[in-house]
C-alpha cells in the first residue's frame, strides 16, 4: 500500500446507509484502498479499506472475504489492528465489500525502516528484535485461533506515535486464495513474492509456520535494509525462494551477532520442520538475543554481497 494521501475517488462518499463517511485516502495498493473515514454512529475515526470493485462482483468471493473478516474480528491484542465491522456496499453501480478497521495513527514499518537506512544503513539491531517479537506476538494470538497471516510484510505492520506495533490485513490474503475462477485466470499472486515461504511459492498448503518464514524475510530486511532474495519478476523471486539459500545477516551489517544470524537461518529454513515450531518460541528467542545485550550500531558492508 503506497500512504500517499490525498483524494481517493470515493472519498466524500459514505457506506452503511451514511454510518461510515469517508474521508482522505490513506493508501491504495493493487487489490484494495484505505480511507480514513468517520463512524457517525460512535463518534470516532476509523479506517476502512474496500475492495476493488471487480473482486467485488463475486458472490463467492464477497462471501468469503465476509467469513475472514468475521474471523479476524475475533481477535484481540494490542499488536493486531482491530476490525469493527464488515459490508458491501454499492457505489458507482458495482458492489464493493469493505472492512472497518482500527485507525492507527502512525507510520508503516516500510517508512520506518527507509528512515533508518538513510541515517544507520539498517534499523538498529535491538529496535528489530523488538519489533519482530511484537509481530510474533500477534501471530501467537492468531495461530492459536488457526489464522495464518500468509502476507506478512513491513506495508502490513504499523507502528504508533509511540511505538506500539500494529499487524494489519489478517485473512485478506486468505480470502484472495480462492480458486475463484476469474482471479486465477488474471495469474494474482496471494501475498507478496520477497515475503512468499517456499510452500506458498510452490502453491503448497501452508501452516503457522509459513508466517514464521516471512517473519524471518522481514527481520533480515530490517538487520540489513536489503531484501535476502529479490530478482527482476515475482516467478524468479519465487525460484530463489524455493532453491537459493540465503547469505548471513552479518555478511551485509558487520554488526549482527552470531546469534542474529542463527535466528534469521532458522526462520529461513526451506522445510518448515527445521523453523521454528511456534510464532512464541520465535519470540522468545528474539527476547533472548535481545537481552543479550550485543546490539551495537548497524555497519554495512560497501557493496556487500547480494544473493
Amino acid at each position: 500500500m503506497s500512504q500517499d494521501g490525498g483524494q481517493g475517488r470515493y472519498a466524500g462518499g459514505s457506506v452503511a446507509g451514511g454510518r461510515y463517511k469517508l474521508r482522505d485516502l490513506l493508501g491504495e495498493g493493487g487489490m484494495a484502498s484505505v480511507y480514513l473515514a468517520y463512524d457517525t454512529a460512535l463518534d470516532r475515526q476509523v479506517a476502512i479499506k474496500t475492495l476493488h470493485t471487480e473482486l467485488g462482483r463475486e458472490q463467492s468471493f464477497r462471501e468469503r472475504f465476509r467469513r475472514e473478516a468475521q474471523a479476524v474480528a475475533k481477535l484481540s491484542h494490542t499488536n493486531i489492528v482491530s476490525v469493527f465491522d464488515t459490508g458491501e456496499d454499492t457505489l458507482d453501480g458495482a458492489v464493493m465489500p469493505y472492512i472497518v478497521m482500527e485507525y492507527v495513527e502512525g507510520q508503516p514499518l516500510g517508512s520506518v525502516l527507509a528512515a533508518d537506512v538513510r541515517q544507520y544503513g539498517a534499523m538498529p539491531a535491538d529496535k528489530a528484535l523488538k519489533v519482530t517479537a511484537d509481530v510474533l506476538s500477534a501471530l501467537e494470538v492468531s495461530h492459536e485461533m488457526g489464522l495464518v497471516h500468509r502476507d506478512i510484510k513491513p506495508g502490513n505492520v504499523m507502528t504508533t506515535k509511540r511505538g506500539v506495533v500494529k499487524v494489519m490485513d489478517f485473512g485478506i490474503a486468505r480470502a484472495m486464495q480462492s480458486g475463484v475462477t476469474s482471479m486465477t485466470q488474471t495469474g494474482m499472486v496471494v501475498g507478496t513474492p520477497q515475503y512468499l515461504s517456499p510452500e506458498q511459492a510452490l502453491g503448497r498448503a501452508v501452516d503457522a509456520r509459513s508466517d514464521l518464514y516471512s517473519v524471518g524475510i522481514m527481520l533480515f530486511q530490517l538487520l540489513t535494509g536489503r531484501l535476502p532474495f529479490d530478482a527482476d519478476s515475482p516467478l524468479a523471486i519465487a525460484y530463489a525462494h524455493v532453491q537459493e539459500e540465503p547469505v548471513a545477516p552479518s555478511s551485509v551489517n558487520r554488526s549482527v551477532t552470531p546469534a542474529m544470524d542463527a535466528l534469521v537461518a532458522r526462520a529461513l529454513r526451506k522445510n518448515p520442520n527445521e523453523r521454528f515450531p511456534s510464532a512464541a518460541a520465535m519470540r522468545d528467542e528474539c527476547l533472548r538475543v535481545l537481552s543479550a545485550g550485543q546490539t551495537g550500531a548497524p555497519v554495512i558492508v560497501a557493496g556487500g554481497p547480494v544473493s
